[in-house]
């Protein structure tokens, strides 16, 4: 082979070497982002955090479906409200109020998921997921420089099973916040796209938090007249 010939090669080889760091640096710093918001392990000292986003799903008829959850979360404590459910959880129980079911179910808390961490394991699974993602583009926006958006085309979500065509972040890699993700959707699956608007991420908030059982029912275990009509479900051993 001369000398001629190894040119192209050798510019091809930077180029794609060059193409996969980038594509590893871009899913490393989401999934570093990911990983603040979702899998903190909270000791007795740490204080509350807050999380606040919308989420908003739409159909393929371009119905849209609107949601505002706040989450706050500290040593084996944890609430998450939303439209249409409730909850509140601590080391021993969990009660889940179904706003629109008029359902409270009562359930006993794993304790050991408590500490692990708030979806430690869908995280591993997402770092596997997205490192096998096609990188489309990964740039700041022109409108915002602040902002880098990444765009990702999913290879093979899982053997077909997620449906999931593309997904793009935006995110402050400087202040190290996600602003919002979307999610794209294949054909065949129950919606065409999802997108959540981070709206604040707190880490050293101030927030009390009660046994669960105080926020839907009195001394005496009946319930609270906010949820007259309500049925409950009691699922604890």
């Amino acid at each position: 082979m001369n000398k001629k010939s190894l040119i192209p090669l050798l510019i091809c080889f930077i180029f794609c070497v060059g193409f996969i760091q980038q594509n590893s640096d871009c899913i490393n710093e989401i999934l570093k982002l990911e990983e603040k918001i979702y899998t903190k392990k909270y000791t007795e000292k740490d204080k509350p955090s807050f999380l606040s986003y919308s989420l908003k799903t739409i159909d393929w008829e371009n119905k849209t479906v609107n949601v505002d959850v706040k989450m706050y979360r500290a040593h084996n404590n944890l609430h998450f409200f939303s439209t249409q459910t409730d909850i509140y959880q601590n080391e021993k129980e969990m009660v889940m109020v179904l706003k629109l079911q008029k359902l409270i179910v009562l359930e006993n808390s794993n304790e050991e998921i408590m500490a692990k961490g708030l979806n430690e394991d869908f995280i591993k699974v997402k770092r596997n997921f997205l490192n096998q993602c096609e990188l489309v583009s990964c740039a700041a926006l022109d409108t915002d420089k602040e902002v880098k958006k990444v765009e990702l085309k999913v290879k093979d979500d899982m053997n077909g099973a997620l449906f999931i065509d593309k997904m793009i972040y935006n995110y402050k890699p400087t202040s190290g916040e996600i602003v919002s993700n979307s999610t794209f959707y294949k054909k065949g699956y129950k919606v065409k796209q999802i997108d959540i608007k981070y709206n604040k991420l707190d880490l050293d908030y101030i927030y009390k938090f009660n046994n669960p059982k105080k926020y839907v029912m009195d001394a005496k275990e009946n319930l609270l007249s906010k949820y007259a009509g309500y049925e409950v479900i009691d699922n604890r051993k």
